[in-house]
């Protein structure tokens, strides 16, 4: 919470107030063996520059102690690119009696918008990625971008002869388009590593605690098609992920299915999610609230 308050200190004195925007919110995941994942997150903005902090909780029965991530993005957005930059950590965590976990990460990315027109602090794939609203005729938008993060695993063991550490390097490339009333989002992600001598504790692509997974991803493919406005207010959406992991583990499928409760300057999202590893499927439920003005 201290450091939330410093963020926030900081970007009032960035001489914000005159055009600030504010956008916050708190999700809840549940899910199998007692999983429970919790994201809280705000965003504070002015014209072009925008900062959000955020917070990641996971706990099961499988760990001794919760996994807390912590991150800050800051970014920079026009109606033509938004840009952006990510920090954030996972604290040394016990996570069995005789293992501790840690990473920290930090990264980039920038999405370009083919047909730009006003913003509304948000793209349609990519990390900045909102809700879709509204509709229209023909393609009426059109967004591209890249994005690259590093991350380093570090586990120790009071049992092993040395500590693991694992480098871990990501690089993203998304698109979206607006299709009549309809949007569509895709995106690729693909992983290489230095030394493998840790796993990582948090999927960077599902999100879920490795506790209940224990594998490294190769490589990622994300579809995902929103419906906006087909009853006032409500927006449903569809998502598909398929994730290849190294050592001959097998490919990962993950089908989402979810709305958008769209009050103005109140929303919700609740979200269905069948994750299946290939020897078993296993479901989560998400819900969200936030705020906007």
């Amino acid at each position: 919470m201290k450091k939330l308050f410093i963020t926030i200190a900081m970007i009032s004195a960035l001489g914000l107030n005159a055009a600030a925007w504010f956008d916050g919110g708190l999700s809840a995941t549940t899910g199998p063996s007692g999983y429970s994942r919790t994201d809280a997150y705000i965003t504070i903005g002015g014209e072009s520059i925008w900062v959000k902090p955020a917070l990641m909780r996971q706990d099961s029965d499988t760990l001794s102690k919760a996994f807390n991530t912590y991150s800050v993005r800051v970014g920079k957005e026009s109606a033509v690119y938004t840009v952006a930059g990510e920090v954030g950590t996972t604290p040394s965590t016990k996570y069995s009696s005789t293992s501790k976990y840690s990473s920290t990460f930090f990264g980039g990315d920038i999405t370009f918008s083919l047909t730009p027109g006003k913003g509304g602090h948000g793209r349609m794939a990519g990390p900045n990625a909102r809700a879709a609203s509204g509709g229209g005729e023909g393609v009426t938008g059109v967004d591209v971008g890249a994005g690259i993060k590093h991350t380093d695993h570090k586990v120790d063991s009071t049992v092993a002869a040395s500590d693991g550490k694992t480098g871990q390097n990501e690089l993203s490339i998304f698109a979206g388009a607006k299709i009549l009333m309809a949007r569509l989002g895709a995106s690729w992600s693909g992983f290489s590593y230095g030394s493998e001598k840790a796993m990582a504790m948090v999927d960077p692509v599902s999100g879920l605690s490795y506790a209940l997974l224990g594998v490294l991803p190769k490589s990622s493919v994300n579809v995902r098609l929103d419906i906006p406005a087909t009853v006032p207010m409500i927006a449903p959406y569809v998502t598909y992920t398929t994730t290849k992991y190294k050592g001959g583990v097998d490919d990962s499928n993950a089908y989402a299915f979810g709305a958008y409760i769209d009050l103005n300057m109140i929303g919700a999202n609740v979200m269905y999610q069948i994750f299946d590893n290939g020897s078993h499927k296993n479901s989560y439920v998400t819900l969200n609230a936030g705020v906007k003005f």
